[in-house]
């Protein structure tokens, strides 16, 4: 028995869409791939920013010359920092409060950090932050 006119339609419809799907699965998961990578950094960096806006309210509050500064602002955003993909933990006997990346710098009491985001090709971003904090005192 030869089959019907609905059954050859039926048939041609769903190899259609199957080429359909196979056509457009590549550039939904590329999108997809896409949108998840975008908002890890996203989320990097607003983690990045938010330790080192921390860094810079506590040595603006506590330090009291540089190099206290300097060692206060880098325990600091090393250890916020610690979740965040590229991060390199020092040596020692507390590695994560001497971390080698991210790298913070005090310029006049105002921290600023560079962050080579891992993952993309020769690292071709790079997060950075800055922050000052002022602390006005008997006034």
């Amino acid at each position: 028995m030869a089959p019907t006119k609905t059954a050859r339609r039926r048939r041609s419809a769903r190899g259609q869409s199957l080429v359909e799907m196979a056509l457009i699965l590549p550039f939904l998961l590329a999108f997809a791939g896409g949108a998840t990578d975008l908002a890890r950094v996203y989320q990097a960096q607003l983690t990045l920013e938010s330790a080192v806006r921390n860094a810079a309210e506590y040595v603006a509050t506590t330090s009291v010359d540089s190099g206290a500064a300097a060692l206060d602002a880098q325990r600091i955003v090393c250890l916020e920092a610690s979740e965040v993909p590229g991060f390199v933990a020092g040596s020692g006997p507390k590695p994560l409060e001497t971390c080698s990346a991210p790298a913070v710098t005090v310029p006049t009491f105002a921290i600023s950090m560079l962050f080579a985001y891992p993952f993309l090709p020769s690292h071709s971003w790079t997060l950075s932050a800055d922050a000052s904090y002022s602390v006005v005192r008997n006034r």
